[in-house]
């Protein structure tokens, strides 16, 4: 009997499993069970430090999902969307600095899952048992940080589409630095022009780095002497899209724009 790694849908979080007979790969999605409720999850074959293992596992993988699955994952969702009316009046009852963002339902419907945000830790062993007496389910709490949030919650972009970490990034978010902005010439345009819905940095600032990087190496730098149709100038800005440059001449102080 094998044993894998698989990363839970609902949550992220990552267990180790065994397969039985079952042979898998890499990027299969699975249902499996443990402790007595049925979820769905992905295989991988690595951790990010910070998601951890839980070491000690019972989870057993089932099967593959199919598509009769897939009919199911999808009622189970708008199910667990009409759970959120009830537990934001729980909520509100027993006044807790709580901001409801989703629900999750796992796929046989036992475990039931409450995604939220609060300025701090949150005492809710109160709110737990009430909960698992109106829905007659486990119950689960989990707090998301401002970046998981608008992964939680349907949401459309500066693009128009909805946001990436919400539609299609469906593993670990990547660390987007500020360095990416300014090596696309977007960091002096302000912080309202390159932040995401979560307030931190827009994850698609990553897509076209590389690209950036690798053409900024073909032109000329800003603030090099650069010889022009027109004279000698210096560098003051570059348009990495159109391949050119902004150039101001040394002996009139005009500025020009230049094929490179």
């Amino acid at each position: 009997m094998s044993e894998i790694l698989i990363k839970v849908n609902s949550d992220g979080k990552v267990y180790k499993a065994k397969t039985g007979n079952l042979d898998v790969l890499p990027g299969d999605e699975v249902l499996y069970e443990m402790e007595h409720y049925q979820e769905v999850a992905k295989v991988v074959t690595s951790v990010c430090p910070k998601e951890g293992v839980m070491e000690e596992s019972e989870a057993m993988v089932i099967r593959k999902i199919n598509e009769k699955d897939r009919e199911i994952i999808a009622e189970r969702k708008k199910e667990a969307e009409t759970f959120l009316p009830t537990c934001t009046e729980k909520i509100k009852k027993h006044k807790l600095a709580m901001d409801l963002l989703s629900a999750d339902l796992s796929y046989d419907g036992k475990k039931l899952t409450f995604f939220f945000t609060a300025p701090g830790r949150v005492d809710f062993r109160s709110l737990v048992p009430e909960l698992a007496s109106t829905f007659k389910k486990l119950i689960r709490l989990q707090q998301v940080i401002s970046r998981d949030k608008a992964r939680c919650v349907d949401a459309i972009g500066r693009c128009g589409r909805g946001t990436c970490c919400r539609s299609f990034l469906k593993d670990e978010l990547d660390d987007i630095s500020q360095d990416m902005a300014y090596e696309q010439n977007l960091g002096q345009t302000g912080t309202g022009r390159v932040t995401g819905l979560c307030g931190r940095l827009q994850c698609c600032l990553k897509y076209e780095y590389t690209q950036y990087q690798d053409a900024k190496k073909k032109i000329p730098a800003i603030g090099s002497k650069v010889k022009t149709p027109e004279g000698m100038g210096k560098v003051r800005s570059q348009n990495i899209i159109k391949n050119k440059i902004v150039v101001e001449l040394d002996k009139d102080q005009r500025i020009v724009e230049v094929d490179c």
